[in-house]
């Protein structure tokens, strides 16, 4: 096996489009860096080369060789499908405005994130939803929001209009002609074209309507394919198959006009799929290039950890692989451990126990991970109550760090203990904190102050005075209250309090702040010092940090100006954070392996990272999550696609042939992302209480040639993940 940084990058590369494939940790996001510097040395320059990647972290890996490459670094921006086309509605706005239909053509335009267009997004399904429109699907607000939004983006990607998403999904429900599933879809378009129209009214862009306008009003355009062409030379197209078919076809629409292009594909990737990617159209790529070339084997997994993918691959792959001759004598006990337990909570504490073990014995803690296809918050507290415990034992810290991108910032107790601060400082909001959640904030914010002493404390200092929210000084307090909090925890309290009014007093002199200024300040000054919660509390300042830029991007693009009411932005954006809506991509938490602490993510954030780790831990290996997608009742993914036919039904049979290649690509993804040893824990009752009988717990006793200990291989288990508040993925 030839290594990546072995094989000679020859001057043929530098005039020929070469597809080269393989599967993860073959090396071919290495050799493709290679490629890039290759043509730095010879004299390209850099704003003639386009990377082009599914999601800009995944360009990290490219901005980083040019980081280590002695000498003047050169610059060379990652770009995605998404980003390119919102650079060209831009510039040529003037060209687009009119014909889609713009209410002011001349007016500058206004681009939404994610979190803006569902704060616009949920004006019309709010609404809709209070009225009892949606009651027929058991679904949230903020999931109506998001998956009407998922149909938009997918109607403006398969290049079909808006009201054919219903004609669709009706069409693949079958003859289920009296379902009350069927109305419900039309009112979904319905929200849809109501957001679109003031969309248009108010000169607002969202991702579906960027792309539309890029698509059918841009990329015809002769001036912008000769801007385009004009502008690049060479192509580097990594993770082709985790991209959508849009981007497939301006690769293949630039191809012919380059001198040379890289494009590297993952043949066991696609864990995008659900998020529009199609690995088989990206394949097709492949017949325009001049040469393919593959990348086999790892340069990662252990040879153990290599023969229990082969185990893998042959019950759950795509393709019968009959077993080696030496199949029996694979040193399975080295690749991997897996126990067995009765309950989820003994299943979490093995799991830390065996983390704080392996760094006792020297493992680095950002070289473990801790994966399972959905993270809830008791997970998170249980196993990070349990790590602190073993690790205190063993004297030694062990970190955790946990990434939910599908989660809500409101669901954070970071997030809202920085939401009540913000409305005690801003009493002309109107908003009056319940005492529970001044008490969850003084908790979060005061180290060492538990929750009983912190209910306490604002049981006697938080009142309202004068219709506004106020906290009275420690030192009022009746001596034998103070002992029972402590004079050191009431000291750390009055630092806090005296900030706030410091902060209003500031405010009616100066006039009102931005309402992330105040939380960059509240931040800084009080709570990252020694003494408070978020000092060295690596997950507080992750969520604190991404809430600030949320904050900051919602104000650039709803309040522009320097001269704005600086109080109505704040209460708008409180309000937006409090409907629960799903944070926009932030790219700092993509980084998180460099703070040294241990991983804790769902399955697919940690395939996206295509991070690769020493050690992993799967829980609940069990459950049913592993192969099922979450329920949508307004999308689907499968069906809104290109290659679908628009009359064909969704049969039980192709959803279940879906839930096995999801299953496989997570596996065989996983085990390629690992180095050393892989862990699982299988809990008879999971998290919920229901017994765990899902699709891998089968796998697992078929590769091992065995029945698991303590389960009932004939038992299987029919549980369908409900896309609700609690889902993640």
């Amino acid at each position: 096996m030839v290594a990546p940084d072995q094989l000679e990058l020859d001057n043929r590369w530098l005039t020929r489009k070469t597809f080269l494939e393989g599967p993860a940790g073959a090396g071919k996001t290495t050799l493709a860096a290679r490629f890039l510097l290759r043509l730095l040395e010879v004299g390209v320059a850099p704003d003639r080369i386009l990377v082009l990647v599914p999601q800009v972290t995944l360009g990290r890996p490219y901005e980083q060789a040019l980081r280590d490459t002695p000498g003047e670094a050169a610059t060379v921006h990652a770009m995605t499908i998404a980003g390119l086309a919102r650079q060209a509605v831009e510039f040529y706005w003037p060209l687009v405005a009119e014909p889609l239909g713009f209410a002011d053509p001349a007016k500058e335009p206004t681009f939404l994130n994610v979190e803006t267009a569902q704060y616009f997004m949920a004006r019309f399904a709010v609404p809709m939803a209070a009225e009892g429109h949606f009651q027929s699907v058991r679904i949230a607000p903020p999931r109506i929001v998001s998956q009407v939004l998922d149909n938009l983006n997918r109607a403006a990607l398969m290049r079909f209009p808006i009201d054919e998403v219903a004609n669709r999904l009706s069409a693949a429900w079958g003859d289920e002609r009296d379902s009350a599933r069927i109305p419900v879809y039309q009112t979904a378009v319905d929200i849809a074209q109501a957001f679109r129209a003031h969309c248009l009214q108010h000169n607002l862009l969202d991702f579906s309507l960027i792309m539309e306008a890029f698509l059918s009003h841009v990329m015809p355009n002769e001036r912008f394919q000769a801007d385009l062409r004009g502008q690049f030379d060479y192509l580097i197209a990594d993770n082709l198959e985790e991209d959508s078919p849009v981007a497939h076809d301006l690769i293949d629409w630039l191809l012919p006009g380059l001198r040379a292009a890289l494009l590297v594909f993952d043949s066991e990737g696609g864990y995008r799929t659900l998020l529009g990617a199609d690995p088989e159209n990206a394949l097709g790529l492949s017949t325009r290039c001049d040469e393919v070339v593959r990348l086999d084997g790892s340069h990662v997994m252990s040879p153990p950890l290599e023969a229990l993918a082969a185990r893998f691959d042959r019950v759950l792959g795509p393709v019968y692989k009959p077993p080696p001759e030496n199949a029996d004598d694979d040193d399975l006990g080295a690749a991997f451990e897996l126990t067995f337990h009765r309950f989820f909570p003994q299943m979490v504490d093995w799991t830390a126990a065996e983390i704080v073990k392996l760094v006792r014995d020297g493992a680095p803690p950002n070289q473990i991970a801790v994966l399972a296809p959905s993270v809830s918050d008791s997970l998170r507290f249980t196993l990070s109550y349990r790590l602190k415990a073993y690790a205190e034992q063993a004297g030694i810290d062990v970190p955790l760090l946990s990434h939910r991108p599908s989660r809500a910032l409101h669901d954070e107790p970071s997030t809202r203990a920085m939401l009540t601060l913000a409305a005690l400082a801003h009493p002309e909001w109107g908003e009056r904190p319940p005492g529970d959640d001044v008490a969850d904030a003084l908790a979060q914010s005061v180290a060492e102050l538990d929750p009983a002493r912190a209910r306490l404390l604002a049981g006697i200092v938080y009142r309202e005075r004068g219709g506004a929210p106020s906290m009275s000084p420690f030192a009022r307090i009746h001596p034998e209250m103070q002992e029972r909090v402590s004079f050191r925890l009431g000291e750390r309290f009055d630092l806090l309090r005296e900030w706030l009014e410091s902060y209003k007093a500031e405010r009616e002199h100066d006039g009102p702040a931005p309402l992330d200024h105040f939380w960059r300040r509240l931040f800084g000054e009080v709570l990252a010092q020694p003494g408070f919660g978020f000092h060295e509390n690596l997950e507080a300042g992750r969520v604190v940090a991404q809430l600030i830029e949320s904050a900051q991007r919602f104000r650039a693009a709803l309040y522009p100006g320097l001269d704005q009411d600086w109080l109505a932005a704040g209460r708008e954006y409180v309000a937006l954070t409090h409907q629960r809506l799903l944070p926009a991509l932030f790219a700092q938490n993509w980084d998180d392996e460099l703070t040294g602490a241990v991983f804790l993510a769902p399955t697919s954030t940690f395939l996206l990272r295509n991070r690769f780790v020493d050690y992993q831990f799967w829980l609940d290996a069990g459950g049913g999550m592993w192969a099922q997608r979450l329920e949508q009742p307004l999308t689907h993914p499968y069906v809104l696609r290109r290659d679908y036919p628009p009359d064909r039904v969704w049969t039980d049979e192709m959803e279940a042939d879906a839930e096995r290649m999801a299953l496989y690509r997570v596996v065989i993804g996983l085990l390629r992302r690992c180095r050393k040893k892989l862990a699982l824990g299988i809990a008879d009752l999971g998290e919920s209480g229901f017994e765990q009988r899902g699709m891998l717990l089968h796998v697992l006793q078929q590769v091992m040639r065995r029945p698991i200990a303590g389960v009932d291989p004939a038992l299987a288990a029919d549980e369908t993940p409900v896309d609700d508040e609690e889902d993640e993925g």
